[in-house]
């Protein structure tokens, strides 16, 4: 019998063995660890220092742009995001020799390319850097690729709950209306609507009070009164701000990203057969995270509003692993049938070699534990709209009973009429409090 499928493998499957002890999950603990003692810039460090191969290019840019993103990093962050969407384009679509790798030893040989969510959160990202670093025509450029970008998920993601992104449709509104192009701005209200309508039963996050405001002052300004109407039917709104009013009016929209996105873990277990070989099958999780944050309270003087839950990645992310666990299943399997032959082929040369190739095939089959993790498990918004001039800014964070965890001083702003402000804030836990580092790093 040949062995042509037991010998060109031997050697990588001897490599996947000894580095198969350890998961990407174990490997970030100590820069979560970092993160959650409130230094980000120390997570860095720590990422940098053990840093994954080729494989993990992606996830590990990813992880290094949102930490550097919340040490004030803003430049650097988005280089390393820019490095992670250059780093997608070239491990997608997946190469043949890594689609058979995959049934030899397991989904990490496969190179990360992001999940769907996180490929749209990659350019949300950048576009929270730009407007930090006051550039927001650069930011209207990646609401552009997010146009495209959704477009893409559309067409790939046609049966999953999450084949558009609503939060990214608002934000690109946003940004549209900070400079100055209420028609785009609508444009983008409407495809944020109706995708917070078509997911909100499964992913939790109703249709934001401010977007319903939103789509009625935009109509109202662009002269859309049937389209007015039939909104504020479905909204039930009585009152919304007037558009000669809000031109006066200086405008401050806080998002701010809570919490850590959910740890993925792994699953599994080994039966012997009756020819004395031992299978087993692993496959990933999602760790559940306590969700400590009752609310987040935003203030400007004696304006103050509750920010509104706009995106929970913690959902996306379990109910997108959740659509895939057939095709995991079935890879596994493919895995077991393709093993059994390698086990077998070696046994034919001796015995030893069969047990050698059965280690190998156990510890080398690990579940694919890689995951964007430095993202934020939700983010919240709000909004105030001020009088021009001089306000000093607080944001709270509330526990589930309504108590205080930790109070943010913004600082003091300077305010013009008509202009919008965008202010973004990272809190990761009661203990870590707020991790943003602003100013200068």
């Amino acid at each position: 019998m040949t062995h042509w499928l037991y010998r060109p493998w031997l050697a990588l499957m001897l490599a996947a063995a000894l580095a198969g002890c350890t998961t990407y999950g174990d490997r970030m603990a100590p820069v979560e660890a970092a993160v959650e003692d409130g230094d980000p810039r120390r997570a860095v460090e720590l990422l940098d220092a053990d840093s994954g191969g080729p494989g993990d290019r992606v996830v590990d840019l990813l992880n290094r742009g949102a930490l550097l993103r919340m040490a004030g990093e803003f430049e650097a962050s988005n280089r390393a995001l820019e490095e992670a969407y250059d780093a997608i384009a070239e491990v997608d679509p997946l190469s043949v020799s890594e689609s058979v790798g995959s049934l030899m030893v397991g989904e990490t040989a496969f190179a990360y390319a992001g999940e769907p969510h996180e490929r749209v959160l990659l350019h949300l990202l950048m576009a929270f850097n730009y407007l930090d670093l006051g550039d927001p025509d650069a930011a209207r450029v990646e609401a552009l690729r997010v146009d495209l970008r959704l477009q893409r998920l559309a067409a790939e993601q046609g049966r999953s709950v999450y084949r558009q992104d609503p939060f990214a449709r608002y934000l690109s509104g946003l940004i549209f209306e900070r400079l100055g192009e209420p028609d785009q701005a609508l444009v983008a209200y409407r495809q944020a609507y109706q995708a917070y309508r078509e997911q909100g039963g499964r992913l939790g996050v109703a249709v934001p009070r401010s977007l319903q405001r939103d789509l009625l002052r935009l109509a109202d300004k662009l002269g859309l009164d049937e389209e007015r109407a039939e909104w504020q039917q479905a909204f039930g709104l009585d009152a919304w701000p007037d558009p000669a009013e809000h031109r006066e009016q200086a405008h401050v929209v806080l998002i701010a990203g809570v919490g850590l996105a959910p740890r993925k873990g792994e699953q599994g277990f080994a039966v012997q057969d009756r020819q004395g070989r031992i299978h087993s099958v692993a496959l990933p999780y999602y760790e559940p995270r306590r969700r400590p944050l009752g609310g987040v309270q935003f203030s400007a003087g004696e304006a103050s509003v509750p920010a509104e839950p706009v995106h929970d990645v913690d959902a996306v992310a379990r109910i997108l692993l959740e659509e895939q666990q057939g095709v995991l299943a079935a890879r596994a399997l493919g895995r077991l049938l393709v093993q059994k032959e390698m086990i077998d082929q070696a046994r034919e040369a001796s015995p030893v070699a069969g047990l050698a190739m059965n280690v190998f095939t156990l510890v080398a089959d690990r579940a694919d534990t890689r995951t964007w993790g430095m993202l934020p498990a939700q983010y919240y918004m709000a909004r105030i709209s001020l009088p021009p001039g001089e306000h000093r800014l607080e944001l709270v964070y509330q526990g589930r009973s309504g108590h205080p965890l930790t109070r943010v001083d913004l600082g003091a702003l300077e305010l013009e009429a008509g202009a919008y402000h965008f202010v973004f804030d990272r809190w990761v836990s009661a203990r870590a409090g707020s991790v943003t580092h602003r100013g200068e790093p």
